[in-house]
């Protein structure tokens, strides 16, 4: 357990414990305002983006107003972006999985990155096949992987139910963490919720160790939010995604298009020239039979 990755930023220096426990403060009070006024609000799906698309999915009592400031990041970097609304998570973990396989299903989302908060990262990997495939890539931030203590303070919610220690969910949900090979864990040592913070660890080598505290610090402070956009980065310049593809089928289209635009030129051109012969036969006619109905009715006259 002791094998891990530390985050280390170019941009940003760690705050001192002071600003870092004054920012955690407010992000937990910007949270659980989030998740009132997020009863009727929630940030709407970005589906444009030339990189691969991004699913975030909140917490325990979160709502889609939590990720907003990760939201516009990931946005202006070319990343598609959806948020998807689970209510306030405190239900079935299992059922809020399959909101989430439906989710993806009817918005047609494939190849995409998950970043789930806390409990989000629960229901993310309880993903079955039909989900898992459509997934790349996992990143886990702040999640009870092994329970976290502080569920026995709500005993009233199924979902704390679920995250206690050594409960029939979390050793099922644990043996599906062994089993996945594209999932990565972000944890700070000062998580205020997940108790003790190394339940919050898959013991994999490349677990991410965050340098500042605070549970919400993980997605909603500037430092959280620039450690996952690095490690989506990192991930997708593995794999960039292909965009030969959309120019080839630009170009396709083109050609489709050239060719369909003089082929109705030419038919519209032997149309024209259908119209002028069949117009000139038609007055051909008409001054032939106007000659033979003359003769008899100038005979009636003269009789």
């Amino acid at each position: 357990m002791n094998d891990h990755l530390a985050y280390v930023s170019d941009n940003r220096s760690v705050r001192n414990p002071i600003l870092q426990f004054l920012a955690e403060k407010w992000y937990t009070v910007l949270y659980f305002w989030h998740s009132i006024i997020g009863i009727f609000i929630r940030l709407e799906d970005s589906p444009e983006g030339d990189k691969r698309p991004v699913v975030l999915v909140p917490g325990f009592l979160g709502r889609t107003l939590s990720w907003k400031s990760m939201y516009k990041h990931l946005s202006a970097n070319g990343h598609p972006v959806y948020t998807v609304p689970l209510g306030f998570q405190v239900g079935n973990i299992r059922k809020k999985s399959k909101l989430l396989e439906t989710f993806l299903i009817e918005k047609n989302i494939q190849n995409c990155y998950i970043v789930g908060h806390s409990t989000g990262g629960l229901i993310a990997a309880g993903l079955t096949y039909k989900g898992r495939d459509r997934v790349k890539k996992l990143f886990i931030t702040g999640t009870p992987v092994k329970g976290t203590y502080l569920a026995y303070f709500t005993p009233i919610f199924i979902s704390s139910w679920q995250s206690m220690p050594n409960s029939k969910f979390i050793r099922e949900i644990g043996e599906v963490f062994e089993k996945l090979p594209n999932v990565q864990s972000v944890f700070t040592r000062k998580d205020q919720f997940i108790l003790p913070s190394e339940n919050s660890r898959l013991g994999h080598f490349d677990d991410v160790e965050f340098p500042e505290g605070g549970h919400f610090n993980l997605f909603m402070g500037p430092l959280g939010i620039e450690c996952l956009f690095d490690l989506i980065t990192a991930e997708e310049n593995k794999d960039p995604k292909p965009i030969i593809r959309k120019v080839e089928s630009s170009k396709v289209d083109q050609k489709m298009i050239e060719s369909s635009v003089t082929h109705s030129k030419s038919f519209a051109a032997t149309k024209k020239t259908n119209l002028k012969t069949s117009n000139s036969k038609k007055t051909a006619k008409s001054k032939q039979i106007p000659k033979k109905k003359s003769v008899p009715a100038k005979k009636k006259k003269k009789k």
